[in-house]
């Protein structure tokens, strides 16, 4: 009896111990889980916001090359005024040569 006490005893006495033990082990796991799923999330958002990056520099780069366009196509309107201007008065001096 006295022997059966005295295992009973070391039970209770390691039973305290051997829960912590499981308690930590969940909780390494749960660690792991939570480190896998924010390694995860972080090579995500490291991806997205390389691609923002990079569509930013080819939008800016669009943008100099509307404005160039836009400032070249204003300058061909121009000469094209000019030109229609000069057709304009050149049709004229020819119907005031023919009307003579």
């Amino acid at each position: 009896m006295r022997r059966i006490q005295m295992v009973i005893a070391v039970i209770l006495a390691i039973a305290p111990f051997a829960a912590t033990a499981k308690d930590v082990s969940l909780q390494q796991s749960a660690v792991q889980y939570a480190r896998q799923e924010y390694d995860r999330a972080d090579a995500e958002h490291k991806a997205d916001a390389e691609q923002l990056e990079q569509t930013r520099k080819a939008l800016e780069s669009l943008k100099k090359q509307f404005e160039q366009e836009q400032n070249k196509a204003a300058l061909s309107e121009k000469k094209r005024q000019q030109a229609k201007a000069k057709l304009d008065k050149a049709e004229q001096a020819l119907d005031r040569a023919w009307k003579q």
